[in-house]
């Protein structure tokens, strides 16, 4: 029975120390885990500011267009048009009640604007010439980025400004 055992263990190829793909170690694999924390850690609050921003934009321009829009009405249908601001509903536009939310970072000042008995609305009003009563807005984003809204009285074109 030697002489068997002797053969199979003659017949067999020796074996190699190659064992195959080598894994990564815990060691490599914490610090790729720390690199991915880290990038993550710094680029989400640059992403979320820069959206805020882009949002904060996006309704400065939609703001300013209704007013324009508000105008451009009041000249092609020969009547006085009303940009109406209800701070109450937050709500802002030139219907009657207007419908446009105002969003709730969003702050709207002005000094001298008309304010319509029945529905309490803060109105601009434009008419058919292109003039208009009312007076310039200032918007302000939470609480600290301001933005200055000339409505020339006269021609009635909208300009914004960077608040100081």
């Amino acid at each position: 029975m030697t002489g068997k055992k002797q053969e199979r263990a003659c017949g067999r190829a020796p074996r190699s120390r190659v064992f195959g793909p080598r894994g990564f170690t815990l060691v490599e694999l914490l610090v790729v885990m720390i690199i991915i924390t880290l990038t993550i850690a710094i680029a989400i609050p640059r992403v979320g500011s820069g959206w805020k921003r882009i949002q904060d934009s996006d309704f400065l321009e939609r703001f300013t267009e209704t007013i324009q829009r508000g105008r451009l009405l009041a000249m092609n249908t020969g009547m006085p048009v009303c940009f109406r601001l209800n701070g109450t509903s937050r709500v802002y536009g030139c219907e009657n009640p207007p419908a446009h939310p105002i969003p709730l970072n969003v702050e709207i000042f002005a000094k001298h604007l008309e304010q319509d008995p029945k529905s309490g609305d803060f109105l601009i009003t434009f008419y058919p010439d292109g003039s208009l009563v009312g007076d310039n807005l200032r918007v302000v984003f939470d609480k600290g980025r301001a933005y200055e809204v000339h409505i020339n009285p006269l021609f009635g074109t909208v300009r914004v400004e960077r608040g100081k």
